[in-house]
């Protein structure tokens, strides 16, 4: 079979011919389907940032050389582990979405060891969107139904809103009645987080202090924004977001705040929070991870979370397995809609050039890896789908 496999450790954004690491082969097949487990030929891979810190061996988990990139994936299935097949949970022919600790969902064909971490992908979603929802959408469920449990009113500030998480954070959010303040970079991640369902979204670029009054950006549901500041760098930004919060949510700090990004826009963030509030720490974007500043949670009384999704595999599978029940329903149900850049769809001979954009924040919402080679018709798919929404 087909895989893209890494062999070394460095740059995913470059082929091998041009002194990447990446590279597609054909390697043999999974022999093995265990007994709890589920063997799938994948449509879809989806790319996550943690792909990228993987390849580059930055990730807080390291897997042994050669490997398959991709922790999220859907596919049809092709075999059923002893287990599975007695329970009738699922069966052989139907499409599911799930995902892999460790990666290996960049190939034709993907063993899952345990099928709890996949689900049966509901009619009318597209393998694309299907392989965008598992990790990102059950981190940020885990992170504010069952870290913060936030609820209606809850006003909840999420930082990096128009990737893949920070989108799934905003609709998880609003899902649960929540008044939500996103905080994004340009007009087009503006507007993917306003049609995710934001109240009021930040420009970050616009977030630096030594911005003029007339730079600051705000834009609401109106759709109206304010004169953008050239673009910064993460650490450049974030100056004014504790005011600029303050001014969103009419007067009030925020309850809650979600931060896939780190460094300066984390030490903000806190800044941004209510007595009281809870702090979400997802991950680090933007390649700092951040000192934390005790002084401030404990004068403010705010709660840091650390929410590393992938760990409750082995830690807590249950409470992983509930969220992903939970969030799945919420898909099902249609109150969850995520989004993939048709933009940033790729073969797995091209998958070089998603991890390129994503490392230069130029995806908005999910990246694919369209392994089956039906790229064109798989965009056409997203397309529709999306006009649907």
């Amino acid at each position: 079979m087909r895989a893209l496999v890494c062999r070394e450790w460095g740059d995913p954004t470059k082929s091998r011919a041009e002194g990447g690491v990446l590279g597609v082969e054909d390697v043999p097949a999974p022999s093995r389907v265990p007994p709890r487990g589920i063997r799938v030929r994948v449509i879809c891979a989806s790319l996550n940032f943690a792909d990228c810190l993987l390849v580059r061996d930055r990730y807080q988990e390291k897997p042994a050389l050669p490997f398959t990139p991709g922790g999220e994936f859907c596919g049809t299935v092709l075999e059923l582990g002893a287990e599975i097949r007695t329970s009738g949970a699922f069966r052989v022919g139907q499409t599911v979405a799930g995902a892999v600790i460790g990666g290996g969902a960049m190939a034709e064909e993907l063993v899952v060891p345990d099928a709890s971490a996949a689900f049966v992908v509901p009619a009318g979603i597209s393998p694309a969107v299907a392989s965008s929802f598992p990790i990102a959408y059950g981190t940020a469920y885990m992170a504010l139904a069952q870290r913060a449990r936030i609820g209606p009113g809850t006003k909840v500030l999420i930082l990096g809103a128009g990737g893949g998480v920070g989108l799934a954070a905003v609709q998880i959010a609003k899902a649960l009645g929540a008044r939500v303040v996103a905080v994004a970079r340009g007009g087009d991640k503006i507007r993917a987080c306003l049609d995710a369902g934001a109240d009021a979204c930040l420009d970050s670029d616009a977030l630096h202090a030594s911005s003029s009054a007339t730079d600051k950006s705000e834009t609401t549901q109106s759709g109206k924004t304010g004169k953008t500041a050239p673009r910064r760098t993460f650490e450049e930004t974030f100056e004014l977001l504790p005011s600029a919060t303050r001014r969103a949510f009419g007067g009030a700090l925020a309850d809650v705040l979600f931060d896939p990004v780190g460094g300066a826009a984390f030490s903000r963030g806190l800044s941004s929070l209510r007595w009281g509030g809870q702090a979400l720490v997802i991950g680090f974007a933007s390649g700092v991870i951040p000192n934390l500043p005790l002084n401030v949670a404990l004068v403010k009384n705010v709660t840091v979370h650390g929410v590393y999704w992938g760990a409750h595999a082995a830690k807590d599978p249950n409470a992983m397995a509930r969220c992903g029940s939970e969030v799945a329903g919420l898909l099902k149900r249609r109150k969850l809609a995520p989004k993939v850049d048709v933009s940033a769809m790729a073969p797995l001979e091209s998958a070089h050039v998603l991890f390129r954009a994503l490392e230069e924040r130029r995806v908005v919402g999910k990246a694919v890896v369209v392994v089956s080679g039906q790229e064109e018709a798989t965009r056409a798919v997203v397309e529709r789908e999306s006009s649907r929404l």
